[in-house]
């Protein structure tokens, strides 16, 4: 009789700026996996390319037809990728960019997972920004068994695709009345409304923009072009992430070039321009007595969290990582309703 595998529960966020991975089984109940969702082919040189999230992946399942054109093929992800010149992102393929990349991603976070083991199994739950066009072709790239050369040990990683949900449809928000997410992601933004048991009753078409808009505003701003044609969006990426006595730097140590004005210039221009629209319905819905919770990457920048709390918004220090943490509940069976009260 062949041992019975137990799959670990993998909650997937395969965002256009950020990938968030939670894993758990077995008796292990791993930290939350985040880094930049960059991918490079390095096939050609990857013996000069030896980061922590290399994949060189060997055989592929016979029925998916994507993976097998992943086959001997050598990669880096995450801030080992943003490293290089010539990358790809999510955000660049902003339709289709996640079903592309989700494998490649995907295979990268596991080589970062602080366990190393020959065998695989994962009952994964995704989500994507339009599950009714994407989600098919995300589980068929994903699904199946994948052999790979992960943390130097040749590696089998069998995925078992549960479910791919549109994205903010998991949180299910509970209280008196109805709540409002605002999901301000790096490439889209996204509202949902809930009544007061947690049922989706209003979703609006997915605007195509987000935090990424911001970086490119403060990338092209003069503070920033003076730097040169060398200037990069992950530092600024960084800095954002990363204020400093409610200063925003390019760079880190003596060399650093302090960005803050630059920042709240762009931060001012990006809100008028791309914001309004969606800050206004979700306003809309506030005045009817919604509750509006902010979540994605945007929840927390800096300066604009502080508007949104003028504004009776909600949101938490673990905002960023609020549908990674529903997704995993759900690939857990787990999934307990949000109770949100003002």
């Amino acid at each position: 009789m062949s041992k019975q595998v137990f799959p670990f529960n993998v909650g997937f966020d395969c965002g256009n700026g950020l990938v968030k991975l939670k894993v758990s089984g077995h008796g292990h109940d791993f930290e939350y996996i985040r880094f930049p969702s960059y991918f490079v082919d390095v096939t050609k040189c990857h013996n000069d390319h030896q980061g922590k999230s290399r994949v060189t992946y060997i055989t592929a399942p016979e029925n998916n037809k994507y993976a097998k054109s992943l086959e001997n093929k050598v990669w880096v992800c995450g801030n080992d990728a943003a490293v290089l010149d010539v990358r790809d992102q999510v955000f660049d393929n902003r339709s289709d960019g996640k079903v592309k990349l989700s494998l490649p991603l995907f295979l990268s976070a596991v080589a970062q997972l602080p366990l190393a083991r020959k065998h695989w199994e994962f009952r994964l739950v995704a989500s994507i920004h339009d599950a009714e066009v994407f989600a098919d072709q995300m589980k068929a790239n994903l699904e199946g068994k994948h052999l790979a050369n992960i943390n130097g040990q040749l590696t089998t990683v069998v995925i078992h695709v549960v479910k791919i949900f549109d994205e903010g449809y998991i949180f299910k928000p509970v209280g008196k009345g109805n709540t409002t997410l605002l999901d301000i992601g790096n490439g889209t933004t996204i509202i949902t409304r809930f009544d007061s048991e947690g049922n989706v009753i209003y979703r609006s078409i997915p605007y195509k923009f987000g935090v990424q808009h911001l970086y490119k505003k403060i990338y092209d701003h003069t503070t920033l072009r003076a730097i040169g044609l060398d200037r990069d969006l992950d530092l600024i990426r960084r800095g954002v992430e990363s204020p400093d006595n409610e200063k925003i730097f390019y760079g880190v140590g003596k060399g650093a070039i302090n960005i803050t004005s630059a920042y709240k210039e762009s931060l001012k221009d990006w809100s008028t321009v791309y914001l309004k629209e969606p800050i206004a319905e979700v306003d809309k819905f506030q005045l009817q007595g919604d509750r509006v919770v902010v979540v994605g990457g945007g929840a927390c920048l800096p300066f604009l969290s502080k508007n949104f709390e003028k504004k009776g918004y909600i949101f938490n220090a673990q905002a960023p990582f609020m549908n990674v943490k529903k997704l995993h509940e759900y690939a857990c069976n787990s999934l307990s309703a949000e109770t949100v009260e003002a």
